[in-house]
């Protein structure tokens, strides 16, 4: 039984904890700890777990073997670097860290400390791109030509609420390249390769924010075709992702929201395609792709063997962005990696 300790306990640890729920008898929550010391206590309830409002004391804590932290952004490395030192095992919610050198940090503290740091990337662990990564396996598409993903949903509420950490530039470092940016980075590096150069463009619609909410991130990928990836926290509709991959063979489209959910489409007179993946429930595409990294956390600590997800491709994820900002900063230039 492996004890779990979780630090942060906001929306997304619902779905952490969900993941909890169904991993069986290998993991139980210890602890809760979050500045709420009602919500910690409501929390650690369910599960006979003890309370902390200090997630030092729940580092002291002798019955909890890893942390898992969904904090704002800004707390990331101080509470990872802490739990590292005390020898427990980390899974962190994207993006890893701030910087790209704080991530580069935390993988090599982790090393050195002999324990688990994992990501919580979600995208590795969904369906349909698990499908195209087969495809891509296969050589069914063919030369990939061209890469383009999409992330749209609404954070407006949270953008406007000058209280809440994700507008704030000294609690977050940074939108929608950060943020949604992360996950469309690390497939690109997962099922492409990476990127070769970047080339950036950004906006804000919600005036009192203090982040981008919308953004442009664009340029070559290291295998020779193009890509061109959009994320806006300004859309009114179920938080969605697309990717299209075009190739020399043949095409594939994922659309989280549709049903089905990815076709390949074998060449240009193939008008209906082959569905990829359907029969699922839509509505929780989300929900279920990151209880299933936060499942493999556990299973992955108790069979001894790597999680899913590198955090070296969590890494690589932040410095593509932070080539993205200074591509913003320079008027969209493009840079090279």
């Amino acid at each position: 039984m492996i004890g779990i300790g979780m630090i942060g306990l906001g929306l997304i640890s619902w779905f952490h904890e969900n993941a909890y729920d169904q991993s069986g008898e290998i993991v139980k929550i210890k602890a809760t700890c979050d500045l709420d010391q009602e919500r910690a206590t409501q929390r650690a309830a369910r599960w006979g777990a003890t309370a902390y409002t200090d997630y030092r004391e729940l580092l002291a804590d002798p019955t909890v073997d890893a942390v898992d932290i969904t904090v704002p952004h800004h707390l990331h490395v101080e509470i990872a670097r802490a739990a590292l030192q005390a020898g427990k095992h980390v899974i962190l919610e994207k993006p890893l860290a701030p910087t790209s050198a704080d991530a580069e940090e935390l993988i090599a503290l982790a090393r050195a400390s002999g324990v688990t740091l994992a990501l919580a990337e979600n995208t590795r662990f969904e369906g349909a791109y698990l499908s195209v990564a087969r495809l891509l396996e296969e050589g069914a598409l063919g030369d990939i030509r061209l890469v383009r993903t999409f992330i749209a949903g609404s954070e407006v509420e949270r953008l406007s609420d000058t209280s809440s950490w994700k507008g704030r530039k000294s609690q977050t470092m940074g939108g929608a390249i950060l943020d949604s940016g992360a996950h469309s980075f690390y497939l690109l590096r997962w099922l492409f390769g990476g990127v070769e150069t970047v080339r950036a463009t950004a906006a804000q619609l919600v005036p009192v924010s203090e982040v981008e909410d919308h953004a442009i991130v664009s340029g070559r990928l290291v295998g020779g075709g193009l890509y061109t990836t959009e994320y806006t926290f300004t859309a009114e509709i179920p938080w969605t992702e697309r990717l299209e991959v075009y190739g020399s063979k043949g095409s594939v489209v994922v659309d989280q929201l549709a049903n089905p959910t990815a076709i390949h489409y074998r060449g240009g007179t193939d008008v209906e395609g082959v569905t990829l993946d359907a029969h699922r429930d839509v509505a929780l595409w989300k929900f279920n792709s990151v209880a299933a990294g936060v499942r493999d956390f556990a299973e992955a600590l108790a069979a001894g063997r790597p999680h899913g997800v590198d955090p070296a491709d969590g890494a690589y994820a932040l410095r593509v962005a932070e080539r993205a900002y200074a591509s913003v900063a320079a008027g969209g230039a493009e840079l090279s990696m």
